[in-house]
This record gives C-alpha cells, sequence and structure tokens, in this order.
C-alpha cells in the first residue's frame, strides 16, 4: 500500500492521522499538539485541507463545520552559538 502524505512540512501519512484519531485524538485540536499538522514551516497553508479532510471523514463531521486550529507564528531561531557563550 502507498504511503499517503497528507503533510508534507512534517512528513505526516494518511495513516499517522488515522492511527492517532483511533487512539482517542479526536478533537482537532489535540490532534495538531498530538500529530505536528499545521505547525510545520507552512503552518497549515500546505496541508490544512489535507488534515481536515481526512479528520471530517475519520470522525463523521462535516468540513464546514470543523474549525481551523489556532495558528501561532513559528519561534525565531536564534543560532546555537548564542547559547554556548559563556558570561564574561
Amino acid at each position: 500500500m502507498a504511503k499517503k502524505i497528507v503533510c508534507y512540512c512534517q512528513d505526516l501519512t494518511e495513516s499517522d492521522l488515522i492511527r492517532a484519531i483511533e487512539e482517542g485524538y479526536d478533537h482537532i485540536e489535540m490532534l495538531k499538539r498530538y500529530t505536528g499538522a499545521f505547525m510545520g514551516t507552512c503552518q497549515g497553508k500546505m496541508c490544512g485541507l489535507n488534515v481536515l479532510k481526512v479528520f471530517a471523514e475519520k470522525t463523521g463531521q462535516s468540513i464546514e463545520d470543523l474549525r481551523v486550529p489556532t495558528m501561532r507564528p513559528p519561534v525565531d531561531p536564534i543560532p546555537l552559538g548564542w547559547l554556548a557563550v559563556e558570561d564574561e
């Protein structure tokens, strides 16, 4: 069986999402936190609809009734060297 990639940033497959929903992560915000969907570099812009479709099918809800999870900007990265500098 071929892997159906749903979220390219987090490398999540359709079967990853289905397994998480079957394990009890049946609220979209909890699924987001458990799997990392909507949290990659695209912040759900590429995968959001794919994830919502799988979630809606598996939970018996309509996509129109689902609330898109809260989007938060990614944290600004810092150079690793900043953490390694000793106080003088």
